[in-house]
């Protein structure tokens, strides 16, 4: 635009008698002066139009993001997790509302430093920092205390989403079985965005090996009250480093000599069994 205000000037004044000798105007200098003025008026027209027309749009842009903000919906769910084993504690249950972009774990695929450390010794603070990380991630949390066998834990969801999106969110779980080496107990990724209020959705949570530790079921490595030993080992001497769906306990009463369980530790798929309701916001 500025090039061609100077290209309009300088035609305004070579047809003004631009460069002459002569100091008198020329036989049609003012009537080309006057159609250079009014160029110029235009295009000076065109610049302030330009602007208003920027001016609009940006208007246009912070209404549709006041819009976009304004378009979220409240969901609200209740979480009961019962322990279906006979002789193991569950840690603290791990759990977070997410998009398909976040997954806790993948079967063959090796368990994050978050999964390992619940695997290991019940431990969420890695898990849940490695959640928060995650932009698809929408809560994480824990739930206080551990879940005894045949008890059962409550937990409230509220979440605030794009109406838009409400439709995609999912629910994962997971936590320890503290009378082992590395198992753990979940469900990853199901669909609750769907769920219209008072719908609920029961699920089995089966249990999987983090692939971190050797099931050596040794009083030194199990951090339940069976054995009271270790807990997290930075050290994955599991040479399959995956996750895999877990063989369960063989135990001392199996012939396991320095195994420290016995036939109460041992468990069956479902571990657990999870309700999870939909609630009036």
């Amino acid at each position: 635009m500025k090039h061609q205000l100077i290209g309009f000037s300088c035609i305004a004044l070579m047809l003004g008698g631009c460069g002459g000798s002569d100091s008198k105007p020329k036989p049609g200098s003012s009537s080309a002066m006057a159609m250079s003025s009014m160029m110029v008026a235009s295009s000076s027209t065109a610049v302030m139009s330009s602007s208003s027309a920027m001016t609009s749009s940006e208007m246009a842009s912070s209404e549709m993001a006041s819009s976009s903000m304004a378009a979220m919906t409240e969901r609200k769910y209740s979480v009961t997790v019962t322990n279906l084993t006979a002789g193991q504690p569950f840690s603290p249950l791990a759990y977070s509302v997410h998009y398909s972009g976040f997954s806790p774990f993948t079967i063959g695929m090796p368990a994050t430093g978050g999964i390992e450390k619940i695997a290991e010794s019940g431990a969420t603070d890695d898990y849940i920092n490695e959640a928060m990380a995650n932009p698809d991630v929408i809560l994480v949390d824990h739930a206080m205390g551990l879940t005894l066998p045949g008890e059962s834990k409550t937990v409230s969801l509220n979440v605030s989403v794009e109406m838009a999106n409400a439709d995609q969110l999912l629910f994962s779980l997971v936590n320890m079985l503290g009378n082992t080496n590395d198992a753990f107990a979940g469900v990853n990724s199901v669909a609750i965005g769907k769920l219209a209020v008072g719908e609920n959705l029961t699920l089995n949570a089966l249990s999987y090996d983090a692939g971190t530790e050797m099931n050596t079921e040794s009083q030194a490595t199990i951090p339940g009250p069976a054995g009271g030993g270790e807990g997290f080992n930075a050290v994955r001497d599991d040479i399959a480093d995956q996750v895999t769906m877990h063989p369960g306990a063989v135990t001392q009463d199996d012939g396991k000599m320095d195994s420290t369980l016995t036939q109460v530790h041992r468990w069956d798929n479902p571990t657990a069994r999870i309700t999870i309701t939909r609630l009036a916001p």
